[in-house]
């Protein structure tokens, strides 16, 4: 019997504006989704699903065991920061918060999760972002 020997990680990682600060509106969270869409693949990472609200951004990606969650998300944020600068889409300077939340994501659990990440609107509309990560907390400390 010959053993497949690829090897992909599924990461949810979910990163907000500095202090929350609601500035991702309609049209910026459009155009943002599109550049961080293309700064990621352009670093060979397999992009599955983007979606956010107005203080933060989900990122659906499929990692190679070679490439660091880390490097992935601190490049991505401060690309996608100078990107939002350098375009002026903002009044005001935009920063990225310094920290991130990452999950990995069973490949049974992707569709459910793509699901999740394409409802970001619905599911915003009566959850903050704290009261989502709370949750997310939750889970994994009730399941280890």
């Amino acid at each position: 019997m010959s053993i497949n020997h690829n090897t992909y990680v599924y990461v949810h990682a979910v990163w907000s504006t500095l202090d929350e600060r609601p500035v991702l509106t309609g049209i910026i969270r459009k155009v943002l989704f599109v550049s961080v869409h293309k700064i990621l693949t352009e670093k060979g990472i397999q992009v599955v699903a983007i979606n956010g609200g107005a203080d933060h951004i989900h990122c659906l990606v499929k990692l190679m065991p070679t490439q660091s969650l880390s490097a992935v998300v601190t490049e991505c944020k401060r690309e996608s920061e100078n990107w939002l600068n350098d375009n002026k889409f903002l009044s005001e300077p935009f920063e990225w918060d310094p920290g991130y939340s990452a999950w990995s994501v069973s490949p049974s659990t992707i569709d459910k999760t793509i699901e999740y990440l394409n409802k970001q609107d619905i599911y915003h509309r009566e959850k903050t972002l704290k009261e989502e990560l709370t949750i997310f907390n939750r889970m994994v400390v009730s399941i280890g």
